[in-house]
């Protein structure tokens, strides 16, 4: 029985509007400032927070002056991108509907708080809880993540299940065997759920309803 769903937020409960390619190259301009020689690019990982992550290794004593130079300009950039939006507007009537069914809903997102908040500002009306990067070291999908949303819900991995339009939302139900939904609001050509396979697929969160 599903007593949890933990729902990734851009492209999944809104729409994905980030420059995923612009702001890897904002990470690698900031790293070269940091790394000898501008070799911030050999650093590059399949996302922009792993690719932070990458630098940040290489920058000895100047990891932590990079990491918060780096996170603050992806800050300043999701704000920019999320100007003008909200959550889909389905959104709020399917969070609703679940937490009467007796499920706990909680936001497993790599983005900000800030920005969470600010395309979704009467988030915790809807949702038991909301676990950004702001909450924790390394993102999805490294099992900390989940594990902390699953701590705060008070459920076990085999009473979950995590919805997202991205590869890192199925990884990182993966890593914890958790029941995975990918959805395809978000940029399914380049979703990658072929390489990872989730356990259900469906157009948008409204499914979950049917799938339960």
């Amino acid at each position: 029985m599903i007593k949890a769903i933990l729902f990734d937020f851009d492209g999944t409960l809104t729409e994905l509007t980030l420059d995923f390619r612009q702001a890897k190259e904002d990470m690698f301009n900031i790293g070269d400032k940091y790394l000898p020689g501008g070799s911030a690019r050999e650093c590059e990982g399949p996302f922009i927070l792993d690719t932070i992550y990458a630098i940040e290794a290489r920058c000895g004593e100047a990891a932590p002056a990079f990491r918060k130079e780096a996170l603050d300009r992806l800050t300043q950039i999701e704000l920019e991108t999320c100007k003008g939006k909200d959550v889909f507007p389905f959104a709020r009537g399917l969070l609703k509907e679940l937490r009467e069914k007796g499920i706990k809903v909680a936001i497993l997102t790599r983005s900000c708080r800030e920005a969470l908040l600010r395309v979704f500002p009467d988030m915790m009306d809807y949702v038991d809880a909301a676990v950004t990067r702001d909450d924790v070291k390394y993102v999805k999908p490294h099992p900390s993540h989940a594990e902390k949303t699953l701590s705060i819900l008070g459920v076990q991995r085999h009473e979950a299940m995590i919805v997202g339009d991205q590869k890192t939302d199925i990884m990182a139900g993966r890593a914890l065997d958790i029941k995975t939904v990918g959805v395809l609001t978000g940029r399914p050509e380049k979703c990658g759920f072929d390489e990872v396979e989730p356990d259900h697929i469906i157009q948008d969160v409204r499914g979950l309803l049917t799938l339960l």
